[in-house]
């Protein structure tokens, strides 16, 4: 506990270069809205997109992949390029790109262009994700408290925005058609470029004399071949030697990219980075933390309607207890001023395990009601940890490198993300019995995992 902070310590209203806190919080939360509620928002509009489209299983599957793909893949240079060329101008060259790809969306009568238009939409998304959390920490200019406050809120609105996804996505979908999906984020990323130019100042740059073109490559390369091998190791299964050669050819780049890194008079990002412990802690639990959180959140949409024979609907309502989440996220910033980041993070940790520990006798009869309070414990656990893990990175790292780092920890979770999908979800499989002992298996692995977790943050962070 940190006696000293709970001395009262109102959050600033202004911050770089006079501009506010919160409209550079407004502008940025505009900016994420979009990013996170195109992860959750399309899939309830899969049957009628594939219908007008006339496109099976497999074009539908690329249709939501091509979004995350294209999303992890460009996080790094995205981060790079904040911090090269300023995070004002890419976040909304990220906003111009996201918008314009959402039209394209939204317009198209061929899979083809909107497959190709999703990827657009991901390269959008990646360019504004990085750079959102990299405005915010510079309008704070400095303070953790408010940087804290800031980031509380920004992880709360983009939290609530993907729980409510699928809901939204099926009350669009019904009432307006599944371009509607599409077209609500013109006005959204309107917004957010309105009030990017009214209230966001730009952040200092690095003066580097060359873009580490190389590097940018390497990473781009790596992160493809990652994801892309861990997405289809779900349909082609991990023994698959296109997965094998996929994940050796993912590993080569990997090694070849630290290799340039090492060498490079201007690397894109500083081995030197990860000597810091906080930024390395915080990219294994930001890993761990979306492997598991994302791994419940598939299995329970498949239980919900295949075992205990609940409509598209009625799943999407049971799935709302994830908006806890909100409150969580805003109540992060009061709990690492009265502990520390890492009594924050270890306690939501502890809350994690507890969730999946109610699910591990988890059946056809288990009660409503059980699920909805592991549901509420996850949301709690990972609404206070997140926001805490990404205000120590920040705080943590030199100013000219926050969007490189915040970049480098928002990849590591959307790996997470994808692993957790491939590996976890893998497990649910054949009648609803076996799909009943496969959750229950990828629940008990989900335990493990999050002691390994509150452990990393108890002893390291």
């Amino acid at each position: 506990m940190n006696p000293a902070s709970r001395t009262s310590h109102r959050p600033a209203i202004t911050g770089g270069q006079g501009k506010t806190v919160t409209g550079t919080l407004l502008a940025t939360s505009f900016g994420f809205i979009v990013v996170q509620l195109d992860v959750t928002i399309v899939n309830v509009a899969l049957p009628e997109i594939g219908s007008s489209l006339k496109t099976g299983v497999s074009g539908l599957q690329w249709v939501v992949d091509a979004y995350t793909l294209s999303f992890a893949a460009l996080l790094l240079t995205a981060g790079a390029a904040g911090d090269r060329f300023g995070s004002r101008r890419v976040f909304n060259s990220g906003l111009l790109l996201f918008c314009l790809a959402s039209l394209t969306c939204a317009l198209t009568h061929s899979v083809d262009v909107l497959i190709a238009a999703r990827c657009i939409q991901g390269a959008g998304a990646a360019l504004i994700l990085p750079t959102s959390l990299a405005l915010l920490s510079h309008a704070c200019a400095g303070d953790p408290v408010v940087r804290s406050h800031a980031i509380g809120w920004w992880s709360a609105i983009g939290g609530a925005v993907s729980a409510m996804g699928p809901v939204a996505g099926g009350l669009l979908t019904t009432a307006f058609g599944w371009r509607a999906i599409f077209l609500v984020n013109f006005p959204v990323c309107l917004l957010s470029l309105w009030a990017t130019y009214r209230f966001v100042a730009e952040t200092p740059t690095e003066q580097s004399k060359s873009f580490d073109m190389p590097g940018q490559v390497l990473a781009i390369l790596f992160l493809f071949l990652l994801t892309y091998s861990v997405i289809e190791a779900g349909a082609e299964g991990w023994l698959s030697p296109e997965i094998w050669a996929g994940l050796a050819l993912a590993l080569a780049a990997a090694l070849l990219f630290v290799a340039r890194e090492a060498r490079a008079a201007e690397p894109m990002i500083p081995l030197s980075l990860f000597r810091n412990s906080v930024l390395t802690i915080a990219v294994l639990l930001g890993l761990l933390s979306n492997l598991t959180f994302y791994a419940l959140i598939f299995i329970l949409s498949i239980f919900f309607q295949s075992v205990k024979g609940y409509s598209p609907t009625q799943t999407g309502l049971a799935l709302l207890p994830f908006t806890v989440i909100m409150i969580a996220n805003v109540a992060s910033s009061r709990l690492t001023g009265y502990f520390t980041p890492r009594i924050t993070v270890a306690g939501g940790g502890i809350l994690c395990v507890l969730s999946f520990l109610l699910l591990h006798g988890l059946d056809r009869d288990t009660p409503y009601y059980v699920v909805m309070v592991s549901m509420i414990f996850l949301a709690i656990g990972s609404g206070i940890s997140t926001p805490a893990l990404t205000s120590a990175i920040l705080g943590n790292v030199p100013s000219t490198r926050s969007a490189t780092a915040s970049a480098i920890f928002n990849v590591s979770r959307q790996v997470g993300s994808a692993l957790g999908v491939a590996l976890l979800g893998a497990l649910i499989v054949g009648a609803a019995e076996s799909m009943t002992a496969g959750a229950r298996l990828a629940f008990d692995i989900s335990v493990v995992l999050r002691v390994v977790g509150v452990i990393l943050a108890a002893l390291f962070l």
